[in-house]
């Protein structure tokens, strides 16, 4: 991914349009426009929209595991890679049961040693920690030094899922709240640490929410919230995730399946919600964020 925004960068630096004519250098303006806010979206978070073909176009760069060859390892990294495959059959198959389908590939898991590492294959930098790219699914060291790292590894199983389903040209279009929602609902919080659902239901009741969009977003941000965000950043996200995640599970069980099945055969987002639903993602929010809110007269 990495290399994929240095060629695209590259290609537009190295274009020569003082010559060009004013509407054809518009033009070019545009299309890298389009191109850069794309891979931007592809490259924010942990969410990179690429499917995943069952195998590790880096594993010779990495150490297979003996005991779980779907286990790849820097070295150093064996006994996470071991903690790793003590959960990954469970963490599988929780992953499985909330979308209601196999993986329909190999599910591949790589461990780096450090940040760089990390960041050279997934092409992320700053504080993301766990990633699913078109080279696969990337842990940290860091995530698996902590005690929660088994609802980290579920969260990304659950985008790795739906990328095996969805193209990467579909999946840009399904909005974040979605996207992150599902994850970490079917992960039981993960990625949503640092918030809990009382300080989350607390912060819709008091009119402080994410806006439950309808698509996903290229020329606006992936998380439209309806109040200023939060200058910490980290802790920010870890509220829309958990405000995402609350949301679904009042979605899942009335018809959350039959959206998944909707996605992945190829419906629009906006058009399946709506098909599902009777109701468009912000009136389904609006409905939801009644049903939390206190009656004031019980």
């Amino acid at each position: 991914m990495a290399q994929l925004q240095y060629r695209l960068l590259f290609f537009y630096q190295a274009s020569r349009i003082e010559k060009m004519p004013l509407l054809q250098i518009l033009w070019r303006k545009c299309c890298y426009a389009c191109f850069a806010m794309l891979v931007l979206v592809l490259s924010t978070g942990c969410d990179n929209f690429s499917p995943l073909e069952g195998h590790s176009p880096v594993e010779d760069e990495f150490s297979k595991l003996a005991a779980d060859e779907r286990i790849l390892f820097k070295p150093g990294m064996e006994e996470n890679a071991l903690l790793v495959q003590k959960i990954l059959d469970d963490q599988i198959k929780l992953i499985e049961g909330v979308h209601d389908k196999p993986f329909s590939k190999k599910v591949t898991v790589h461990i780096c040693d450090t940040r760089e590492c990390f960041n050279s294959y997934t092409g992320l930098k700053g504080g993301i920690l766990a990633a699913v790219t078109s080279n696969g699914l990337f842990l940290s060291s860091y995530v698996i030094s902590n005690e929660d790292y088994p609802i980290w590894l579920a969260h990304e199983l659950s985008h790795l899922h739906l990328f095996q389903q969805v193209s990467i040209f579909k999946a840009t279009f399904i909005p974040q709240w979605y996207h992150d929602g599902l994850a970490a609902f079917a992960s039981k919080g993960g990625g949503a640490t640092r918030v809990s659902k009382e300080q989350a239901l607390a912060s819709i009741r008091s009119g402080n929410h994410i806006v439950a969009a309808d698509k996903g977003a290229f020329f606006s941000t992936r998380w439209p919230l309806n109040y200023p965000p939060s200058e910490d950043a980290w802790t920010q996200q870890h509220m829309n995730y958990r405000q995402a995640s609350l949301f679904y599970e009042f979605i899942h069980p009335r018809g959350g399946i039959k959206l998944l099945r909707a996605i992945e055969h190829g419906e629009k987002f906006g058009n399946a919600f709506l098909s599902v639903y009777g109701k468009t993602p912000e009136e389904m929010f609006r409905q939801f964020k009644a049903e939390i809110s206190p009656n004031e007269s019980q």
